[in-house]
């Protein structure tokens, strides 16, 4: 098992391959020692509460039958046995009292939601966070099942150590999309800023890295 020292030299190495801005005193992140490890049962709930609610969040962003949606949505809820674990945010979606940003900010949750279903063994890699996740895919991974049992027969929980490396990674990505917008210059590397963000999101969330346990308030701190 790595040490924190080791993944963070680890991370920076695949910065200098990649061009991508670093500091050395960037400290490490948690070791597996100290995160509590989420059961795969806790990450597809959330995965499942989250992605549904992004479609919620689309259909009413782009004003397509919004009524029918919200009763379609929440009725995929019920049939996944999820509704009890939504957000306080995802609940205002669903209740229709969120804002317009409101909306705009749960459909950027793909990019938090993706490295989740990666987590559960449901996606193959965590690319270089240069561009969109493949929504499609995103939307497969829960629409072709039927049941919350039957999409955790897919289901392979990857080791705490590579959600760690990534939670590293991301951390040190996030850090030089920081430090390009504080000097009033593009993300490097070409780099999506949003979509660093929003994975960083759902990296922290898997590891627990703050300890709050809420989706809603996760740190992203860097």
């Amino acid at each position: 098992m790595k040490s924190a020292e080791e993944r963070k030299q680890q991370s920076i190495a695949l910065l200098k391959e990649q061009g991508v801005p670093y500091i050395e005193h960037l400290p490490v992140i948690e070791t597996a020692d100290n995160v509590r490890l989420r059961s795969a049962e806790e990450i597809a709930r959330r995965a499942i509460c989250c992605l549904i609610t992004i479609q919620l969040a689309c259909d009413i962003q782009n004003q397509q039958d919004v009524e029918d949606s919200r009763l379609f949505m929440t009725g995929l809820l019920d049939r996944f046995g999820v509704r009890l674990f939504l957000t306080e945010k995802e609940k205002a979606i669903f209740d229709g009292t969120s804002t317009e940003q409101d909306w705009v900010n749960m459909v950027w949750k793909y990019e938090a939601y993706w490295p989740l279903i990666w987590a559960l063994g449901l996606v193959d890699s965590l690319t270089f966070p240069d561009q969109i996740c493949d929504c499609q895919k995103a939307i497969e991974v829960v629409s072709t099942k039927a049941t919350f049992d039957e999409f955790m027969k897919d289901v392979q929980l990857r080791p705490i150590d590579d959600l760690l490396d990534e939670a590293d990674l991301i951390f040190r990505y996030d850090w030089a999309c920081v430090d390009a917008r504080i000097k009033g210059e593009p993300a490097p590397a070409g780099l999506n800023s949003e979509v660093v963000y929003e994975r960083h999101w759902g990296l922290n969330w898997l590891i627990d890295a703050d300890g709050q346990n809420d989706w809603d308030l996760v740190s992203c701190n860097t």
